[in-house]
């Protein structure tokens, strides 16, 4: 079938058809409504078949021109700290970023000078120099700020992008099926590797690395996955992963390594997650997630022990797994997260064991404590507060309701919500900062707006809106080393989101820069220079002259 250009908000307002009744019309009238209705009729007909060839991903949409660039929604109240104050990641995301765990607050100002001169002077835990605290709390002044440039362009909408986990490699998958690797050991990127997927319907939906770097694995809509080595990049040598689904149509929209690098999880739109033996060559589980069969979005691990993992999916509830108990038979899970009112778009694990953060299409970031999960019951009861049939955001507007809920779900166990970001168009990814450099002080996510958006994970507020894409950003990745945060957009772009200290900043920085600045040109133009007199005093010099002239 060839390509086909659809502009989603003229589809949704095809859909928004009213009739009246009990009208007194003229006879002529009578037909010219008849006509129109049927045409509506058709209209609306024509909708539903659409919308259903683009979920089943046999038809696309290509034409970003007419994309208008909108503001973040309003957030009326502020963020609720209460119980994110009370939990242990708080003082654990403070020390790591250089506050300690004492009163301190993560806002308050410090002096850089201050900390060197200690440093110099020999003052400190290992005798002046800095711990890997201090680093990150310095690094934190230099969050991404702006767009530095464009590192790739592609040939159709960029759908996810994952840097290796030492930092020298970034991998990109577009809708072209074109998969581009990237030399990430400097800020230039260059693209040092393309290969052409096979088995893509549609489009590669999602990427990731093996923890050695050594190979990847990416999805489709297809019965399989697809593995290949990171150094020999030919179409021949991609191995496919068949997880044998009963489903017709069957999409794999998340991938995730396990950390041994043993095992790749997957998550299905036949409502299951899949787990595929590398040494065996063979699937060794298949769960059922969601009873009514909802799209599997987002798997993962929640540690380096790869026994337990989760999985979210649209029905908007959150899972954990442990293998080592897990009967395939009757699967049950060791716990759920209640707390979303629409589907999950991404899950992120702090990679501690015991905090992920999700996000959602019912356009928040919640942060959950793995050790306390929902009431059993609550599962049960989320299910008559779930909105994902009232609209679709893939091409509606985003309900108002959502930015400004009255009250918390019922059951919901989450730590603490952030809200402020767009999650429409796609299955839009928010993640952990790095820990090495920022100590995780940050969430980050794309958003539909073609932001970045970087909430502080600790006061709940947006430290940076980057504008950055003419359309949507489905992924985004921060470099483990650098701060720097590559996004991956609908508008066919890769883009390097850096750190520049604009005029503005130094000014909000030092309000007495510009003060400063002309007292140093003052003295370097010449040191006895005689300040001007002012007003009266010039007045007063010269009535005292003429004085003297008389």
């Amino acid at each position: 079938m060839g390509n086909i250009v659809l502009r989603s908000r003229a589809l949704s307002n095809m859909s928004d058809v009213e009739f009246e009744e009990d009208v007194d019309i003229e006879e002529d009238d009578l037909y010219d409504d008849q006509q129109n209705a049927d045409e509506a009729l058709s209209e609306h007909h024509l909708v539903s078949i659409l919308r259903q060839l683009i979920s089943s991903g046999e038809i696309q949409i290509l034409n970003n021109d007419h994309f208008y660039s909108m503001a973040l929604p309003v957030i009326r109240r502020r963020p609720n700290l209460e119980q994110l104050k009370k939990s242990a990641i708080y003082q654990s995301i403070k020390q790591a970023s250089g506050y300690g765990a004492d009163t301190s607050t993560p806002t308050e100002k410090f002096s850089l000078v201050n900390m060197l001169a200690k440093r110099q002077s020999g003052f400190g835990p290992k005798n002046g120099a800095f711990v890997t605290s201090d680093k990150c709390k310095i690094n934190n002044l230099y969050v991404p700020n702006r767009t530095e440039r464009t590192i790739s362009n592609c040939n159709s909408k960029v759908f996810c992008g994952r840097f290796s986990r030492d930092g020298s490699q970034f991998v990109s998958a577009s809708q072209d099926v074109q998969i581009r690797v990237f030399d990430a050991t400097t800020s230039r990127y260059p693209l040092i590797r393309q290969i052409e997927a096979k088995n893509v319907s549609w489009s590669i939906l999602d990427i990731d690395f093996s923890p050695d770097g050594e190979h990847f694995v990416y999805s489709t809509w297809a019965d399989a996955l697809f593995v290949s080595r990171m150094h020999d990049m030919a179409t021949d040598d991609i191995h496919c992963l068949y997880l044998r689904s009963d489903s017709q149509k069957f999409g794999v929209f998340t991938v995730a390594y396990s950390n041994c690098g043993k095992q790749i999880l997957a998550g299905a739109n036949d409502g299951c997650l899949y787990a595929y033996d590398l040494v065996g060559n063979r699937r060794v589980l298949m769960v059922p997630v969601a009873a009514e069969k909802h799209d599997v979005n987002a798997v993962g691990f929640v540690d380096e022990t790869s026994n337990i993992f989760y999985s979210g999916s649209d029905n908007g509830i959150i899972k954990l797994w442990d293998r080592r108990c897990l009967n395939e038979v009757n699967p049950e899970p060791a716990g759920v997260l209640v707390g979303h009112v629409d589907g999950i778009t991404y899950i992120d694990s702090r990679n501690d064991g015991r905090y992920i953060i999700s996000n959602s299409k019912d356009q928040s970031i919640k942060l959950w404590d793995l050790r306390v999960f929902s009431p059993p019951d609550a599962e049960m009861k989320v299910r008559d507060h779930l909105c994902f049939a009232n609209w679709d955001y893939r091409w509606d507007e985003v309900p108002k309701r959502f930015y400004n809920p009255n009250k918390a779900l019922e059951g919901d166990t989450s730590v603490m919500t952030y809200r402020g970001h767009r999650v429409q168009k796609s299955l839009i990814r928010a993640k952990f900062s790095p820990a090495s450099t920022t100590g995780q002080r940050y969430i980050y996510t794309g958003c539909g707006t073609g932001r970045l958006i970087i909430y502080d994970a600790l006061t709940g507020k947006i430290v940076q809106a980057i504008e950055s894409h003419r359309d949507a950003v489905r992924d985004v990745a921060w470099h483990p080393h650098r701060s720097e945060v590559l996004t991956c957009s609908w508008d066919y772009h890769v883009n390097l989101q850096t750190y520049q200290c604009t005029e503005n900043a130094k000014k909000k920085t030092n309000p007495n820069a510009n003060r400063t600045r002309r007292l140093e040109d003052t003295d370097d133009e010449s040191e006895n220079e005689i300040p001007p007199l002012r007003r009266s005093r010039r007045i007063a010099e010269l009535r005292r002259a003429q004085s003297n002239f008389d």
